[in-house]
């Protein structure tokens, strides 16, 4: 009887974004700096050698809805994975090109996005010395969206002791279940650093708009549902305070239609060697999200939403990242506050056996 509840909600939900023109959310990770070209497509390029691979996968509120897929998989799960280019030009400035991979299924009517774009920037010296970049990014692809119907359940279903799946369910559902629109975003990213401490003093800022052409996302012939523009400003920095120890405090804030958020945090750095800011070491770091309130149930303003929980380690060219989100909106006490689960990878590595790029952190 709960889980029918349960499954009843979440198929309202689903299929109020399908049909209408109410807000739908992309996909959001804790780790957003593990996903530079979901982020940001001016971020395309931007690392200290030839290429770079990579991947990140999210797990949520699996401690909700693990009981309703007799698989045990986790009902709200997102993947991405990217390779991009840094392609020297002259002797500073450098054109990155990559490309992008998302997918991204919720609920039991598994509601998919499964997205691939393709990436380009070009990162402009500022300076004489290389210390101050400006990169101009922009990225366009396709995507599928897709949902099914097999493990709805509705309302009119219940037949007074429970779910009954011969009872007919009502409702009047779209005929296509999938369809295919076209996206661009566009972005803009600074960073710069201090030559005196080999980078160890690095700032960087950025903002990117994502659906600048706005695709319509409704399943049903004739019916408008328009994309929200979703706008994400991003900025941090790192600056020592030991030998070994540096602070790396960074702040992200999307806004989408009515939808608000903000991430705020810091890693603690401990480097194995000083004088290699991009070498080896370990990072731990709590993050916090705020988010609007839903204006239609509650009174609007912001919530609280999680604390992230991250730590990493960078180890030769490779990097390896964790993150657990503790729950603190109003489903706490269904989570226990279980959040979302968090695993990225990154590799960067060289063509060349000596790297002629500008030093550049790894964010």
């Amino acid at each position: 009887m709960k889980n029918f509840y349960r499954s009843v909600v979440v198929c309202a939900m689903l299929l109020l974004l399908a049909g209408s023109n109410l807000f739908a959310q992309d996909a959001r990770f804790s780790q957003y700096n593990a996903s530079p070209l979901i982020l940001n497509p001016a971020m395309t390029g931007l690392f200290q050698g030839s290429y770079r691979i990579n991947a990140i996968y999210r797990s949520q509120w699996h401690s909700i809805l693990k009981s309703d897929d007799p698989s045990g998989t986790p009902l709200f799960r997102t993947f991405s994975a990217s390779t991009d280019f840094r392609l020297p030009v002259g002797k500073k400035d450098g054109f990155g090109v990559g490309v992008v991979f998302l997918s991204d299924k919720a609920g039991a009517a598994s509601f998919s996005s499964n997205q691939v774009n393709l990436s380009l920037a070009y990162a402009k010296a500022l300076n004489n010395q290389g210390t101050h970049f400006l990169s101009l990014g922009l990225q366009a692809g396709a995507c599928v969206r897709g949902i099914n119907y097999t493990n709805l359940r509705f309302g009119a279903q219940f037949d007074g002791e429970g779910f009954n799946p011969s009872n007919p369910n009502g409702e009047t559902l779209p005929v296509e279940q999938n369809f295919t629109f076209f996206d661009v975003s566009a972005g803009l990213f600074y960073y710069g650093y201090n030559q005196k401490n080999k980078g160890r003093t690095n700032y960087y800022a950025g903002v990117s708009i994502a659906h600048i052409n706005r695709p319509n996302q409704s399943f049903f012939d004739g019916a408008d549902a328009d994309l929200y523009m979703k706008i994400t400003g991003t900025a941090g920095a790192s600056f020592p305070v030991g030998p070994r120890i540096d602070i790396q405090p960074s702040v992200m804030v999307l806004s989408q239609g009515p939808a608000f958020e903000t991430n705020v945090g810091s890693f603690v750095k401990v480097l194995f060697e000083p004088n290699k800011p991009n070498g080896n070491a370990f990072y731990v770091g709590p993050w916090y999200r705020i988010v609007t309130r839903d204006n239609v149930t509650d009174s609007g303003g912001i919530a609280s939403e999680a604390l992230i929980l991250v730590t990493r380690i960078d180890y030769s060219s490779f990097t390896l990242g964790f993150s657990f989100d503790l729950n603190l909106s109003e489903l706490t006490n269904a989570t226990n506050t279980n959040g979302g689960f968090e695993i990225s990878a990154a590799h960067i590595g060289s063509f060349a056996k000596k790297n002629k790029t500008y030093f550049c952190p790894r964010f």
